[in-house]
């Protein structure tokens, strides 16, 4: 009977340890593709389609090997080398005895092999990322030419769009009008063609210090009763829309009224000091005519943006919760707990945060109750963690709408 070796074990449990992901991430080789559900080419026997990972399990499976695994079994397949050296390639060093399971041809072989694909994968993030600026840069300037071809709000159907939901545009605010707005079924680049052109409040996405990153387009139908366009798609039927974003939305907001005051005369200047952010125009402003309508006190020195989508404003969670009461069958008929994002933000560089003027020193959250609450309330939490992280010194407050509600229809007086 052989013997426990402690150190041995020890040894291949650290192997163990590693993760697809982490293995493919050493070798240069990862991507966000394989984790979707289309396949890319296998690093070990090529193919157009053929590997995929799943994260959450850690496993990599490989159509035409039929098989897959872990990453020792991974390092195995791409180098070729049996279970104790790819272990030994896995952990980054030889086994307890001190008796390599790799030939010194062997692992020169691997470690070339790694660098050259380290090298690739540099070249191709960097490719990869011109090509996005240059895309962005297009979609920023396409966005731009139709902001400049619009109109002022003022007495076009988008100021009665507006009035039609109960609200006004303070001066100031970044909406103009597009008589015909094109919409397109799907990015022009993806072979998307136009299906309906109309008339639309078009919003301006802006960045940092003001500069514009794109333009948020709400098609108008005055005849329906929140004056939405109902945009059916030509071929399927499917109802679309109304609303969508050209340009760049992460870390963008549209300005609907300037909190501060510019001034020549230092006695006539106002910082900005208290800021309302909700996901949409509507939202927004709702709140903003509620608060002019009792001369609230907050109005002094607040400014009023919107992030344009809820993701925008959160950003990406940190893991998942269980759902409090949600449940959904598998394909077995079986119900099964739903799990949506937590309220921990979690660091992704993809997710910039929202710009917060130095200035400012309070930041009200504005939620929507008519979305799925709790999915919802994790959401604004997780944005409000993301702030108060970033910027200690702001008092954070979260307003949410009754429940089936957003604030426009709170402001309207539906439902009450």
């Amino acid at each position: 009977m052989r013997m426990r070796d402690p150190a041995f074990e020890d040894w291949i449990l650290r192997a163990r340890n590693i993760t697809v992901r982490g293995e493919l991430e050493r070798r240069g080789l990862w991507s966000k593709a394989m984790a979707g559900d289309n396949g890319v080419p296998c690093p070990g026997c090529g193919g157009r389609d053929r590997f995929g990972v799943n994260t959450r399990k850690n496993l990599w499976n490989c159509r035409a090997l039929g098989s897959g695994g872990d990453a020792i079994a991974l390092a195995q397949h791409i180098d070729g080398t049996d279970f104790l050296a790819a272990v030994e390639t896995v952990a980054g060093e030889p086994p307890p005895n001190g008796r390599s399971a790799l030939t010194e041809d062997e692992r020169e072989a691997i470690e070339q092999r790694a660098l050259r694909a380290k090298a690739d994968d540099a070249l191709k993030r960097a490719a990869d990322a011109d090509a996005a600026a240059r895309f962005r840069e297009r979609e920023r300037r396409a966005a731009h030419q139709l902001w400049k071809a619009s109109t002022p709000i003022a007495r076009t159907p988008a100021e009665a769009y507006l009035r039609l939901r109960g609200l006004v545009a303070p001066p100031g605010a970044r909406l103009r009008f597009h008589q015909a707005a094109p919409f397109w079924d799907r990015p022009e680049e993806q072979g998307g063609r136009v299906i309906h052109k109309g008339p639309a409040m078009i919003a301006a996405i802006e960045g940092a210090e003001g500069r514009f990153r794109g333009v948020q387009r709400t098609w108008i139908d005055l005849a329906q009763p929140k004056g939405k366009a109902l945009i059916a798609h030509p071929e399927t039927g499917e109802i679309l829309a109304s609303k969508k974003a050209r340009g760049s939305i992460k870390g963008g907001t549209i300005l609907l009224r300037r909190g501060g005051v510019a001034s020549d005369f230092p006695g006539d200047r106002r910082d900005t000091v208290r800021l309302f952010i909700g996901e949409g125009i509507e939202t927004v402003l709702a709140v903003y005519c509620a608060l002019e309508a009792a001369h609230s006190p907050l109005l002094d020195g607040a400014e009023f943006r919107t992030s344009v989508d809820l993701g925008n404003l959160a950003g990406k969670a940190a893991g998942r919760v269980r759902h409090p009461t949600e449940m959904r069958a598998d394909k077995n008929g079986r119900l099964r707990p739903v799990y949506v994002p937590d309220n921990e933000p979690k660091d992704d560089p993809d997710f910039p945060l929202i710009p917060v003027a130095d200035s400012i020193e309070d930041l009200w959250l504005l939620g929507d109750g008519d979305s799925e609450p709790f999915f919802t309330r994790m959401a604004m939490e997780r944005s409000g963690k993301r702030f108060s992280r970033a910027h200690p010194r702001l008092t954070v407050r979260l307003a949410m709408a009754a429940p089936g509600m957003d604030f426009d229809d709170m402001w309207c007086g539906e439902g009450a």
